[in-house]
């Protein structure tokens, strides 16, 4: 029964390739759409580790109750470019401390900023709301007090300005441009030099960074895999081809994943370099098997027979692979659950692919009279 519902899939394929291969423009266009709306998500340890562990939970407790935990950080570290010049040595010299209060007031009024802390305002609280006006009251006043620890170096080369978000889900792009701009019209000590750091401006740096890493992988992926296969056919058309497996199957897949709102995280941007490696072996089969069964019939039913013959093994080896995957999200880590899924997905494309983009372009191509077109359009 299955057998038969297959060799008439194959008849099917075989007989009406130009309108399979319109179907698949088609369905192709609208997963390249979709793809544009895949989202790159941070990821933070908490988004690794499932709800049910006690510190997860009282994690979330504490961001409900008192706000995210995530800081942004301004650091301001001496950084002179000439010997004895008047270029700051020390970073208690109250100019700095001037410098950072004055970068202090201005990130407060930041938008999604709810707090900042930093040594100026320490030592100023502690001497009457003033900053002092030399280098040895300066350093009185941070010899006083252990606080200053969590601002100042041990070695008096940096000092950290923490800057507390409301929460965790603020544009950290538009707040990231908005310090860089406070930074720059801020005048500066001369001999210092300030940067920006934080758990949040990582995550978001590692999310900026998926996108250009998943177009490297996959095009190294893609090219290897290439290679591998014109070598094993020795034929650019049978070489080429079984790619389309890979390239149309990834497509869909991430089309799919854009569908239905899935995000890529970094933990899960080279499942598509995973996914080109599992899925070329269904257009080598296809391939490998046409080959052997065109030395004696026509492409047609060379292609049919072929198609009939590896749609069975090839959709066990999907089930098997699904399997493996689907068990990926029986455990606890929630990035494994979703590498599972999207593998899943890619696995399953790559399958369809072959067994209707990979026959319909062989047929076209073996039946296609390329060197008569030609000759019809160079005599015109």
């Amino acid at each position: 029964m299955i057998q038969e519902l297959i060799d008439k899939y194959a008849h099917f394929v075989t007989h009406h390739p130009y309108h399979i291969l319109v179907f698949v423009i088609l369905l192709s266009a609208f997963a390249f759409v979709m793809t544009g709306t895949i989202t790159t998500e941070k990821t933070e340890l908490k988004d690794y580790l499932p709800e049910s562990i006690e510190a997860i939970n009282t994690f979330y407790e504490i961001e409900d109750k008192f706000g995210t935990t995530d800081a942004v950080y301004i650091a301001v570290e001496i950084d002179p470019s000439y010997r004895a010049s008047d270029e700051v040595r020390d970073i208690r010299d109250p100019r700095v401390l001037r410098y950072v209060d004055c970068l202090s007031e201005l990130a407060l009024h930041t938008a999604d900023v709810i707090s900042v802390s930093s040594a100026a305002a320490t030592i100023k609280t502690m001497n009457d709301g003033r900053l002092p006006q030399s280098l040895r009251e300066a350093e009185e006043l941070t010899d006083k007090n252990g606080l200053l620890d969590e601002f100042i170096s041990d070695d008096y080369t940096m000092t950290l300005i923490k800057i507390y978000l409301i929460d965790s889900d603020v544009d950290l792009g538009d707040l990231k441009l908005e310090l860089e701009k406070i930074i720059e019209s801020t005048p500066r000590p001369p001999g210092v030099k300030t940067t920006l750091g934080g758990s949040p401006l990582e995550g978001q740096a590692m999310e900026e960074s998926i996108g250009p890493d998943m177009q490297r992988t996959s095009m190294y992926s893609l090219v290897g895999i290439l290679v591998v296969v014109l070598v094993l056919f020795r034929s650019p058309k049978y070489g080429f081809i079984p790619l389309t497996t890979i390239v149309f199957g990834t497509l869909w897949a991430m089309g799919y994943i854009g569908l239905i709102g899935m995000g890529m995280t970094s933990s899960t941007s080279g499942v598509i370099s995973m996914i080109m490696g599992i899925g070329i072996d269904f257009g080598i089969q296809l391939t490998t098997r046409y080959r052997f069964e065109r030395e004696d019939k026509n492409p047609t039913d060379a292609m049919s027979l072929a198609l009939s013959r590896v749609i069975f093994p090839m959709s066990t080896t999907t089930i098997a692979a699904l399997i493996g995957f689907q068990a990926m999200s029986m455990g606890e880590l929630t990035f494994m659950r979703d590498m599972g899924r999207m593998m899943s997905y890619g696995v399953v494309a790559c399958m369809v692919a072959a067994v209707t983009v990979v026959p319909c372009l062989i047929l076209i191509a073996d039946t296609l009279e390329i060197s008569r077109i030609f000759k019809v359009f160079t005599k015109n």
